[in-house]
């Protein structure tokens, strides 16, 4: 698995199972599988404008636990997420990243920024590939930046990129409940 998120995973996962739904409208009813857990697939917890999202998926043989910090980011007037913004590891001993998704009709010339505050330099993603659903980036979250966020109450972040016509976009975001999800996100991951 790669270095991108449950959140490009999910997001990816969603976009190829609508063309594969539409491609093929006959439902066809499901082989016998494995017996149910008693343990949850998947759990999701908010906190403020933060979701604490985790799944067990197989790896190698092996059911892991995956987990990530995320938000739909909707612009103002808008009723649909138009990006999402995560944060999480694969691993305890992968470094920490942050995703996001943006829609399709970016240019790649410019590389997306994630801000938290005006005199804040941010974090410069790098471009990762684009599915039918949206185009991904992600970058390595340091811990001075993350220690920054965790701090911050109510402040509204800043998601910047250019879209296929050359324009500069910033779609605002809320950090309310950021802090107090991520320490979830560490209780989940210990």
């Amino acid at each position: 698995m790669s270095r991108t998120f449950l959140l490009a995973a999910s997001f990816a996962g969603l976009a190829i199972g609508l063309a594969v739904a539409q491609a093929n409208p006959v439902a066809k009813p499901n082989p016998p599988s494995q017996p149910v857990s008693s343990e949850p697939e998947a759990t999701t917890a908010t906190y403020g404008a933060w979701t604490l999202r985790c799944t067990h998926r197989q790896v190698g043989g092996a059911t892991t636990r995956f987990c990530e910090v995320e938000q739909g980011v909707v612009p103002q007037g808008q009723q649909n997420p138009i990006a999402q913004i995560g944060v999480g590891r694969l691993s305890p001993k992968d470094e920490m990243r942050l995703t996001v998704v943006l829609p399709t009709n970016i240019t790649f010339r410019y590389a997306p920024k994630v801000t938290a505050q005006d005199k804040d330099p941010g974090v410069v993603l790098t471009w990762e590939r684009c599915l039918p659903g949206g185009c991904i980036a992600d970058a390595a979250l340091k811990d001075d930046v993350l220690r920054a966020w965790h701090a911050i109450a109510a402040d509204t972040g800043r998601l910047l990129f250019t879209n296929a016509a050359g324009q500069n976009v910033a779609i605002e975001f809320s950090f309310r409940g950021f802090g107090q999800a991520m320490d979830a996100f560490a209780k989940e991951r210990a």
